[in-house]
């Protein structure tokens, strides 16, 4: 089992929410799914490596969210399909953005072999690191393969979780600072991937969960393994 750690940190970030078309509000955090679509870039894999590590649930992850210095909103223009006459035409959307969003992320590979091609990719890159569309870059940094978790009995977790029925306890950490108060948003764990002659890969969501997400605020959550890694107390998904 290897447990990796790196950060990551971008001037202008958006994680689209599910189900917001017109509008597209931003989850506070990358999901699960957003995370392995930037391995498997920087990796040089296919589309396939993708849905593989991700159904199968190769790669769990789990993240901290260190800060975000500010919110904003862009309009962005994206090719459409015109209803009459099959006419490709343009659309605009507003998008949520944040700003200099820093975080620290934590991988569980099962493989010791996808292990240690994980971490390469995470200091030798084979493409440009983003999160999500090509202009949403990134910086990783301190990665580290050598991590060390212990079990958390304590049960407070300050990670983003997925939201599986649970009770939980909020405490903020410092009323001084900016607080995000625990949201919820759905996001996919697994997808049915069809494949058709001479059509694009079609995918359908399986597994649904809210993905809770906070800042300056400790979750009191126990039906849950947690561990500790130094000030972090988190949970794997």
């Amino acid at each position: 089992m290897d447990i990796i750690k790196f950060q990551v940190e971008g001037i202008f970030n958006s994680f689209r929410v599910p189900f917001f078309r017109t509008y597209h509000k931003t989850f506070l955090a990358p999901p699960k799914t957003t995370i392995l679509g930037m391995l498997t870039n920087i990796m040089g894999k296919s589309e396939k490596f993708y849905y593989n590590i991700f159904n199968e649930d190769k790669i769990k992850v789990s993240v901290v969210i260190n800060s975000i210095k500010g919110k904003a909103k862009d309009l962005w223009s994206y090719k459409s399909l015109e209803s009459k006459g099959g006419m490709h035409g343009r659309s605009i959307v507003r998008r949520d953005r944040l700003f200099n969003a820093r975080y620290t992320i934590y991988l569980k590979i099962g493989e010791t072999s996808l292990g240690k091609e994980v971490f390469n990719s995470l200091v030798y890159p084979k493409a440009v690191p983003s999160l999500g569309l090509d202009d949403e870059l990134i910086k990783i940094s301190s990665v580290k393969n050598d991590v060390k978790l212990i079990e958390n009995d304590t049960h407070i977790i300050n990670s983003v979780f997925m939201d599986k029925g649970y009770e939980y306890e909020v405490k903020v950490k410092d009323f001084h600072k900016d607080i995000e108060v625990p949201t919820a948003n759905i996001v996919p764990l697994k997808y049915i991937i069809t494949e058709k002659k001479n059509f694009r890969t079609t995918r359908k969501a399986t597994e649904e969960y809210k993905q809770v997400e906070y800042i300056n605020c400790y979750v009191k959550l126990k039906d849950i393994e947690s561990f500790i890694c130094g000030e972090n107390r988190i949970v794997f998904y």
